[in-house]
């Protein structure tokens, strides 16, 4: 039986206004897609209140955070900056349940880009709100003008990390975000960097389960790049392991 791959729902904005019956929908395709070519039966969790996570979580096998839109500043202590682009707390405060909810019965955790963010945060670490804040002298392209289907900067990933088992030390990643992360939550280490020194990947530190978490976008490139939808092969088949008896 298919290992049950929960991917977190994202919210349509259109100014102030959110179009709360299109949770579902905007759900990248791309994520679907690729949980779906690695053997897993993806299954979207809208966002919900943050006491439905544990029903949620119990329905599912693993964890896929997506990206999407900034995350709620106040949530790692700081008041919005005016750099910071549209964020949604009802969102937050749901994935941040499912994040504990996953860690605490020991669920594998995939997350990407914002969703990398959100863990952080979910777990004590904080951002910057915008790379215009970042102390870095030649800070590269994080927001690229390239197919987002194509690499766009460097990263080093260390050769000893999960992510190395996939992926080359030296890999070309695409990038599509304006925040990174700060302060590192110390449940958390550091597993990859970009040639400017931002945090590109972080791996689960003795947390009692499979966590990784990429800042790039892997399921915009895994049809051209082997190794991305090698990445998702990694994290279902980790799945399978503590797979729910249905």
């Amino acid at each position: 039986m298919k290992p049950v791959i929960g991917i977190t729902g994202n919210a349509l904005f259109k100014g102030a206004d959110i179009f709360y019956g299109h949770r579902v929908t905007y759900t990248q395709q791309r994520y679907v897609e690729a949980i779906q070519k690695v053997g897993g039966l993806p299954l979207v969790i809208p966002i919900s209140d943050p006491e439905s996570a544990k029903q949620a979580m119990g329905m599912v096998d693993g964890l896929l955070m997506t990206g999407g839109q900034d995350i709620t500043p106040q949530l790692y202590g700081e008041e919005p900056l005016p750099e910071i682009g549209n964020y949604f707390p009802p969102r937050d405060q749901s994935e941040i349940a499912l994040v504990d909810e996953a860690m605490h019965l020991g669920k594998p955790i995939l997350a990407i880009c914002r969703g990398m963010q959100l863990v952080n945060v979910a777990l004590g670490g904080s951002l910057y709100q915008d790379g215009s804040h970042v102390k870095a002298p030649d800070l590269l392209q994080h927001l690229q003008n390239v197919d987002e289907q194509l690499g766009s900067h460097t990263i080093d990933i260390h050769p000893e990390s999960m992510l190395a088992s996939v992926h080359s030390v030296e890999k070309r990643v695409n990038s599509l975000h304006h925040q990174y992360i700060k302060r590192v939550a110390e449940k958390l280490e550091v597993t990859s960097r970009s040639k400017d020194g931002m945090i590109e990947s972080v791996e689960g530190k003795n947390t009692g389960n499979w966590l990784l978490g990429v800042q790039w976008h892997p399921e915009l490139m895994y049809s051209k790049d082997p190794e991305s939808e090698a990445l998702f092969f990694l994290f279902v088949e980790e799945t399978k392991k503590n797979q729910v008896k249905r």
